[in-house]
């Protein structure tokens, strides 16, 4: 049971991962596509003004305010549900005016693990490219948890120490989400647990809880660990 359940966490992280991959890829290239993406030069080459913009971030807080007040129409755009709305995260600018604008999605207010999406639009506002996280449909989550959320942080904690974690803690409580990573959309809580990691690095231990079942779905570290050597002083 416990090789079954590493192998689907391992298969659930790659599918993250290469969807993180996908979307950062296309917020750089506009290339909807999970082939090589063309960057520097060759991007350059394939279409005239498709490198990156320098923007301050006033500019930048602008287009994402502008791409905020849009949101509603985008979404209709997109055909996603009523209960569906879009919350710009970031927007990259190219030399040629193209504009690259990741959402994150909520459903009924809560937030969507792995809705995001990615939306391209040529100088001419005109919408193009559109990568999504998840093509999978949003409706009909129920929104009413059946598993307190003191289960999800006991849970959460559980896998901290399991870690070896010293002294896991939550600062926040579980926060209600609907997981949508692995293509069925599921009410869920997620927990962030602090603390220090078995080697004394911050702890930012992410751990998903179905609400209705209180079956962990997925866990990862937001600190990462590594290693690196400098000309002079060695190892770091």
């Amino acid at each position: 049971m416990r090789r079954t359940s590493s192998r689907r966490a391992a298969a659930t992280g790659g599918a993250l991962l290469a969807v993180s991959a996908l979307l950062t890829a296309a917020m750089q290239t506009g290339v909807a596509t999970a082939a090589p993406s063309p960057t520097g030069k060759a991007a350059s080459a394939a279409r005239p003004g498709a490198l990156p913009a320098k923007l301050s971030p006033a500019q930048r807080a602008e287009l994402i305010a502008k791409a905020q007040k849009k949101s509603a129409a985008t979404a209709d755009e997109l055909s996603l549900g009523a209960q569906e709305k879009l919350v710009v995260r970031d927007v990259i600018k190219d030399q040629d005016g193209t504009l690259h604008t990741r959402y994150e999605r909520t459903y009924d207010g809560l937030p969507v693990l792995g809705g995001d999406l990615v939306v391209t639009t040529n100088p001419a506002g005109e919408t193009g490219k559109v990568v999504r996280a998840s093509r999978a449909k949003l409706s009909g989550v129920r929104t009413t948890a059946k598993v307190p959320a003191a289960t999800a942080q006991k849970q959460a904690l559980g896998a901290a120490k399991a870690q070896g974690a010293a002294v896991p803690a939550t600062d926040q409580a579980p926060r209600k989400v609907v997981w949508l990573a692995e293509g069925k959309p599921v009410l869920a809580y997620e927990t962030v647990i602090g603390g220090l990691q078995e080697d004394g690095t911050p702890n930012a231990l992410h751990v998903v809880t179905d609400a209705a079942t209180g079956a962990k779905l997925y866990e990862y570290q937001g600190i990462e660990n590594g290693t690196a050597n400098t000309q002079y002083s060695g190892t770091v």
